[in-house]
């Protein structure tokens, strides 16, 4: 059985996109602005715009041991008749990288290793081996997996650890775009349509509100920079207000 360790790498991540950007001082905001949009971009685009039109990927939790977690992957909507590459972009990495090539799909479209051709990954012994995705996460990290074939991709993004607040029917979560939170990407779904959303948040005593507007489906997401100016770690509180609904969410920050 294949296990891969998908595992951060303390790189700073360079992909466009423009949202809301919070935090430190305007100086540090700005010599880090372009960096951080083209960060988002990438990672907006990892799970809405690399798939192939009809192609999905689910992601099945296998296992749970301490802080490790295995999962399989099921693939539809992709031809099983392609070999395919499978690239990994961990947090913090600088660009997407193969960890495997030669995986086909199976029953129900499970990723594994045939072992059936010198083409195909996998040991001859051990034919049509599911492949194990296996992560050690830290909380609200996120790992982006695709599948490509030529034409022919999938992506996922897996939140082993996930950050999740909900309350009346609304969903807000947070996710590190960076290693220890220098960037914090949120989403928020079950809110009233194109409607305004605010929010309060604490670092260290220091206030920084935060505005947006849902989209026609009641979804939004921001990004924050967590970190405050002479402090190596800390904790973020964020707190929907004036709204029907308000989930907060607690997160910690630094080394």
């Amino acid at each position: 059985m294949k296990i891969f360790f998908v595992q951060a790498i303390n790189m700073l991540l360079l992909f466009g996109f423009s949202t809301l950007v919070y935090g430190q001082t305007d100086v540090e905001i700005h010599s880090k602005d372009a960096a951080y949009q083209d960060l988002v971009k990438g990672h907006v685009a990892w799970r809405t715009e690399l798939s192939s039109p009809g192609a999905s990927i689910q992601a099945r939790q296998m296992r749970r041991d301490h802080s490790f977690v295995r999962y399989n992957l099921f693939v539809s909507g992709l031809p099983s008749s392609e070999l395919y590459t499978a690239l990994s972009w961990p947090v913090g990495q600088a660009k997407p990288s193969a960890i495997m090539e030669g995986i086909t799909l199976g029953k129900d479209g499970i990723v594994m290793c045939a072992g059936r051709s010198p083409e195909q990954c996998g040991d001859p012994s051990k034919k049509d081996d599911p492949v194990d995705f296996s992560f050690n996460p830290e909380k609200g990290e996120p790992y982006r997996i695709a599948l490509v074939a030529g034409n022919h991709r999938v992506a996922i993004i897996i939140v082993p650890d996930p950050i999740v607040a909900k309350d009346k029917g609304c969903t807000l979560s947070v996710e590190r775009l960076l290693p220890h939170f220098e960037l914090a990407y949120f989403t928020g779904s079950g809110f009233l349509p194109n409607s305004g959303v605010t929010f309060d948040s604490q670092s260290h005593g220091e206030e920084r509100p935060v505005s947006t507007t849902s989209d026609n489906a009641g979804t939004f997401h921001f990004v924050l920079m967590p970190f405050v100016s002479g402090h190596r770690n800390g904790t973020t509180t964020i707190k929907g207000i004036g709204m029907t609904c308000s989930p907060s969410i607690k997160f910690d920050w630094g080394s």
